[in-house]
């Protein structure tokens, strides 16, 4: 068995680099046959569709199932405002708190 520290990085294997998406790259994301997806880092994607939508999403586990939260949809919501609520869905899970959950209950309270 190899020890981390004596792994050697192959210099044939290629470079990943996360790179954060900018205003720009999300304005000309050009919609395909299927609907891809434009990561943004920590879950944070926006899902190109067929139609033309863009929607941003937020993939996470809570519980050890995996979840998507919807986060709305560009141009009504820009980068900037979906990071911002990537940000408080990650602080909930953080406390132990479900994102769809809490949305759930904030509708029904803000309702009656």
């Amino acid at each position: 068995m190899i020890q981390t520290s004596d792994a050697v990085p192959d210099a044939n294997a290629p470079e990943f680099k996360v790179c954060a998406l900018t205003e720009e790259a999300v304005r000309e994301a050009l919609p395909l046959r299927r609907p891809w997806k434009i990561a943004d880092g920590r879950g944070l994607y926006l899902m190109v569709a067929p139609t033309g939508g863009r929607y941003w999403r937020y993939n996470y586990r809570f519980e050890g199932r995996q979840k998507t939260l919807a986060l709305g949809t560009y141009p009504d919501v820009p980068l900037k405002k979906a990071r911002e609520r990537h940000q408080r869905a990650r602080s909930l899970l953080a406390d132990g708190i479900d994102p769809s959950v809490e949305r759930v209950a904030l509708r029904r309270r803000s309702e009656g």
